[in-house]
């Protein structure tokens, strides 16, 4: 047997016994523990967030899984066509056909046929005739192309071990134009290798995460647009958990290592034809690639920053924290960064004519964010003319020259080469820490060596 279907097979057999335990069971294990463990609303429990308060609730549907509200965050319109992906019992299916409406439908897809049963008696309780479930695996979807308005999942990527079939898969379901909203667990560093070879973690939605700047990308190659993380919070695994894998060092060596476990929230667009991007330019992109630049890349980033009328008399030519997109031989894009302490100005995001389609500067962007985080820097300012309301979109928000830091203020870009009507722009890019009060709350939700996560 190869290691993805043992890893199905894992996933199918946890989850079938979460569909046979009652929610009380759930929220002591796994992505369990629900609304019961607190009332903050940005650290409700482990990972479980309150869905009671959603129009569409139903209660029997409510497992205590999950790790995020997508389907609070994704624009569903009246009439719409929903596939909820990994549907479990059904929660968000029925919180997704309250904004659909009588006039739309949803169709909830799962592997386990124990969740299906669940979900199919909740369907007929409820005299629902717009609401489906399909057996099926979410790598090979039992749905027709370009049927769905909006498509949604809780917590289940992560249990995928080819998450860029999914993300395909999804790309190939929705309408031109539709939109995916879809909560997940990613991580930032690597966890410890005893976490990432338990089986019950990776049923327990951690072990089975990939990083978030890999996860972004994948979004971001099968050739979505409009990527926006709607929701991004910091995941906290009690000594109580972790001592069941880990011993007192290793634990200690963990807290200290920066690795960090996050629920996100995250918004794609499937492009229109009218956008001038095909379904297979996706597939192209993995011809690109990212790497360092070195100082015998200098010529050829300066005719890239030239041909896009970006400034280059201050480049330094060793090229430091500078990252360079290839495609063959050829630079077709650049990013970097001037760093000053824990201060950056991101600087240089081009990229080459007829490589545009290709979201190679998000990419970029990404990758010089986690070398500038890397390297101790906690606010990264830019400085754009033209691109503010991209910038936005990657968490850039509009500040006053006035509180740009003195080092960064003093720099060429930013005092003399850039012009004054330029907007500036800043991001915080610092790891959030965790209050007391946060991981007292989380200590209080579980049970010693219950595997709750």
């Amino acid at each position: 047997m190869n290691t993805d279907q043992r890893l199905k097979d894992i996933v199918r057999e946890k989850y079938t016994e979460v569909a046979n335990q009652s929610k009380d069971q759930n929220a002591a294990s796994c992505c369990g523990c629900g609304p019961t463990c607190g009332t903050d609303e940005d650290f409700i429990g482990i990972m479980a967030e309150d869905y009671t308060k959603l129009s569409g609730y139903v209660a029997d549907a409510d497992l205590g899984l999950g790790c995020g509200l997508p389907t609070q965050f994704a624009q569903i319109k009246c009439g719409d066509t929903v596939i909820d992906l990994g549907s479990g019992a059904g929660n968000d299916a029925f919180v997704a056909r309250a904004e659909t409406g009588s006039e739309g439908k949803v169709i909830g897809i799962d592997f386990t046929e124990a969740m299906l049963t669940k979900a199919r008696a909740n369907t007929e309780k409820l005299g629902f005739n717009n609401v489906e479930f399909r057996q099926g695996d979410i790598e090979q979807m039992p749905v027709n192309d370009n049927v769905a308005d909006v498509v949604v999942s809780n917590c289940v990527l992560n249990l995928v071990p080819n998450k860029a079939n999914v993300f395909t898969e999804i790309y190939r379901v929705l309408k031109p134009g539709g939109h995916f909203s879809i909560s997940d667990i990613v991580l930032v560093g690597e966890l410890p290798e005893s976490l990432r070879h338990a089986a019950e973690m990776y049923a327990g939605c951690v072990a089975g995460a990939i990083q978030k700047e890999m996860y972004l990308g994948l979004i971001q190659q099968t050739g979505f647009t409009n990527i926006t993380l709607q929701k991004d919070r910091e995941i906290f695994l009690p000594d109580s958990i972790l001592s069941t894998f880990l011993a007192k060092d290793e634990i200690d060596a963990f807290r200290n290592s920066g690795t960090g476990i996050y629920s996100i929230t995250v918004y794609a667009e499937k492009p229109t034809a009218s956008d001038g991007f095909k379904p297979s330019d996706a597939l192209e992109t993995s011809e690109i690639t990212i790497r360092s630049a070195q100082p015998a890349d200098y010529e050829s980033v300066v005719s890239l920053l030239q041909s896009v009328e970006l400034p280059t008399e201050d480049l330094n030519p060793t090229l430091p924290d500078f990252v360079l997109a290839f495609a063959g031989e050829k630079a077709v894009g650049s990013a970097g960064a001037d760093i000053n302490g824990t201060t950056g100005l991101l600087r240089s995001v081009a990229v080459g004519e007829g490589f545009r389609n290709y979201k190679i500067a998000g990419r970029l962007i990404n990758e010089v964010t986690k070398q500038a985080r890397l390297k101790g820097v906690k606010e990264l300012y830019l400085i754009t003319t033209t691109a503010d309301g991209y910038f936005e979109k990657q968490g850039y928000t509009v500040v006053n020259r006035a509180e740009v830091p003195t080092e960064i203020a003093q720099s060429r870009q930013f005092s003399n080469i850039c012009p004054s009507s330029a907007v500036v722009m800043k991001k915080r890019i610092e790891k959030p820490k965790l209050q007391l009060a946060d991981v007292a709350q989380a200590l209080a939700c579980c049970t010693p060596n219950s595997g709750c996560c």
